[in-house]
């Protein structure tokens, strides 16, 4: 039975356990990597009852000088739980985390859409070498995020079909990458329709790929073989970005901005842009008639910024 010596690790790992239960795996392993790197090497073997708000409230000060708050709130989430059970426990007569003073935190606004600086990019994509020409190409063209870039498969491109099935992704905490048959959120796990001008694009990838002796597993691969890293793309689009004279404060995650952008720009229905960029409507998708007509809806999307680019790349 747990008592007043038992420690935030005992209460972590109990909380992970019941998350695994309950939680999407993705999810769980997320806040699994949160407690190995930042909260039990830190506090693990606190016991609870000595775990005060000002002990946390330090903490979490120090690690405001590296982290970002909302980061830091991720991790948090875990020490809640954990000290929720401990509360409801008896261990502690209530939860220290409801006395935490958070400092404000400044919402980021993303990069604003700027036809000139993406016919730029685009020029760019076509001037680069591998990987990170398809990785651009996904992220502005299809509107991946960077998870779902590094995550593409080849068994997710159907050349023959035309379509694309962004059902992989792989995320990043610190060094920890996790490899996932899974997506953000259910909505994210989308079909879309291959944009007629970037279909001959993946054939030369794929035929290129395979003739290179690749294991033929994720489409955004180095010459090793390996799939690129989420930070790898952050990094090498930032480095990209500099030297092709492009405004650096564009982000990789701004091209998923500015593919929304143009297709709104284009007059496409917005819930056909949330289909497109895997966003959450009020529409779930309940028989094949509904998954036809998406597939339908996703053509017309897919034919909308074929137009877009071929105004791009002919201007």
């Amino acid at each position: 039975m747990p008592n007043h010596d038992t420690t935030l690790r005992y209460y972590v790992e109990g909380w992970l356990h019941n998350m695994e239960v309950t939680g999407r795996k993705n999810t769980v392993a997320t806040y699994r990597s949160y407690a190995q790197i930042h909260i039990l090497p830190a506090l693990g073997d606190v016991p609870v009852q000595d775990l005060t708000w000002r002990v946390l409230q330090s903490y979490y000060e120090g690690l405001f000088k590296t982290h970002k708050v909302a980061s830091i709130k991720k991790y948090n989430v875990v020490v809640n739980g954990a000290l929720e059970d401990a509360r409801r426990d008896g261990v502690i007569p209530s939860n220290p985390v409801d006395l935490l003073k958070w400092p404000r935190e400044e919402r980021f606004e993303g990069y604003p859409y700027n036809k000139d600086e993406v016919k730029k990019i685009l020029v760019m994509a076509r001037a680069i070498e591998e990987p990170m020409r398809a990785a651009i190409i996904l992220g502005l063209c299809y509107g991946l995020r960077r998870s779902e870039v590094c995550g593409l498969r080849w068994c997710d491109i159907d050349l023959e079909q035309g379509t694309m099935h962004v059902q992989h992704t792989v995320t990043q905490n610190g060094n920890v990458l996790l490899d996932m048959d899974s997506t953000k959120t259910k909505r994210s796990n989308r079909v879309l329709v291959l944009i007629p001008s970037t279909a001959a694009y993946f054939r030369g990838l794929y035929a290129q790929q395979k003739a290179a002796g690749l294991p033929m597993d994720k489409v955004v691969a180095r010459p090793d073989g390996k799939f690129l890293r989420p930070d790898g793309v952050y990094n090498r689009f930032k480095t990209l970005i500099k030297k092709n004279g492009i405004d650096t404060a564009i982000r990789f995650h701004d091209l998923r901005h500015f593919a929304g952008s143009m297709l709104a720009d284009h007059g496409v229905p917005l819930k056909q842009i949330q289909a497109f960029l895997g966003h959450d409507y009020n529409s779930p998708i309940t028989s094949k008639v509904y998954i036809h007509e998406e597939l339908q809806s996703g053509a017309k999307t897919s034919a909308a910024m074929d137009e877009i680019l071929g105004d791009f790349l002919t201007a």
